[in-house]
């Protein structure tokens, strides 16, 4: 029983030993980490239809690393002197413990201007991270602007076909139409109806719409087909030649 005992604690003494050897492990790992560092894009204003960024003075400040009343006082000598124009800065307010305090919203290109001069214990590295936040902000806002003109010209796109197969199915019908009516040139109505409305494509519908009326009752073809042609050109397009049938 006692060499038990003598085996056990042995035991449990190397395991202490190992536990202790892993817990410093964990300890000195973080010396050489890396630290994280906050994205500053979250801190970015935009404004407006034609996305201007803006930061506000008081994050300049603690990137910068220089007191918010220090920056304000920065910013109006280059203000006062002519340095920033109107259309680079906007002065704003904002609450704390209930009293109002002033501040600057500092455009992108204000920003650029003012940045030399406002100093501070971490400019350097302040200058870094707020252009770099400046032109990942920048970047993104240009690439969902592409996206948005592609998803236009998509839509566009497609529309256009719908208002093409609206006028082939008119077409299609209106041939049909004639040929039930004697004419022998029936299929020739293709070019001519698609020459008179390739220009003036967004009035399609409504005058297809209308041929299907005048079919509807029983008019002649060729009394249908001039009264869509008469209706479209007073748009600037193509003279095509009338077909007998």
């Amino acid at each position: 029983m006692a060499k038990l005992g003598t085996t056990t604690a042995a035991n449990r003494g190397s395991e202490d030993k190992k536990q202790l050897e892993h817990s410093n492990s964990k300890q000195e790992a973080p010396k050489n980490a890396i630290p994280a560092k906050t994205s500053l894009i979250t801190n970015l204003i935009i404004h407006g239809g034609n996305n201007q960024i803006c930061v506000d003075s008081r994050v300049i400040a603690k990137e910068f690393g220089r007191r918010h009343d220090n920056v304000l006082q920065t910013l109006r000598g280059l203000i006062d002197r002519g340095t920033l124009s109107p259309l680079e800065f906007k002065e704003r307010k904002y609450t704390k413990l209930g009293r109002e305090y002033p501040c600057f919203e500092i455009s992108e290109e204000g920003f650029f201007i003012a940045m030399p001069f406002i100093g501070g214990m971490k400019s350097e590295e302040g200058q870094v991270r707020l252009v770099n936040a400046f032109f990942t902000q920048r970047r993104l806002i240009d690439r969902q602007s592409k996206e948005k003109a592609t998803l236009a010209y998509q839509v566009a796109r497609l529309s256009g076909k719908d208002m093409r197969g609206i006028l082939t199915d008119a077409i299609q019908e209106f041939v049909v139409y004639a040929e039930t009516q004697g004419s022998s040139n029936a299929d020739r109505y293709y070019s001519c109806i698609t020459k008179l409305v390739q220009k003036p494509i967004d009035i399609i519908a409504p005058h297809a719409t209308e041929a299907r009326e005048l079919m509807t009752a029983n008019l002649r073809y060729k009394d249908i087909y001039q009264a869509v042609k008469q209706a479209l050109e007073v748009f600037p397009v193509d003279k095509a030649k009338v077909l007998g049938g």
